[in-house]
């Protein structure tokens, strides 16, 4: 099966179905500050040291795989659902991840919104930054929200 292709004009991998068999991970950071994203929004973020200075939970062995990151939930009249597919699995009816160089931009589209989540760690900055750009591609009037979660670690990963 295929997940996707190099897109060497713009130096991107892009993954074109979130159901990977396992994450695809790219990493984002420099200096004291990295952050890993998987082609679903998972993954975690650290300050210098991955296992002492942990920011946010994840695990890699995680059953369900994947599980835990910085997710983005759109609703939409009772309607609620994710642009990286995870944790919800609702069905999209358009999905792609581009991992750069030095950012991932996942963008999934159902019921005629689109959403499109960039990520990325700025020069000389110790933080993740993430846009989140909402596009109505219907011709009706939509009322919809955007909510996100992140889970904490604070430090020692092991904990």
């Amino acid at each position: 099966m295929k997940f996707g292709y190099f897109d060497d004009l713009n130096r991107e991998y892009v993954i074109t179905t979130p159901a990977t068999p396992y994450p695809w991970i790219n990493y984002l950071g420099c200096q004291d500050f990295f952050s890993l994203i998987s082609n679903t929004s998972g993954g975690y973020c650290f300050y210098r040291d991955a296992r002492l200075r942990r920011i946010t939970r994840y695990r890699y062995n995680n059953v369900p795989i994947d599980s835990g990151g910085r997710y983005f939930y759109i609703y939409d009249g009772g309607d609620y659902w994710t642009p990286g597919w995870m944790p919800v699995k609702r069905e999209l009816e358009r999905y792609e991840c581009r991992h750069g160089l030095g950012y991932t931009r996942i963008t999934g589209e159902r019921n005629g919104i689109e959403v499109s989540q960039l990520a990325f760690v700025p020069l000389n900055y110790n933080g993740e930054v993430n846009q989140v750009v909402i596009t109505n591609k219907t011709d009706k009037e939509k009322e919809l929200a955007l909510f996100s979660f992140v889970e904490f670690c604070l430090w020692n990963a092991m904990d």
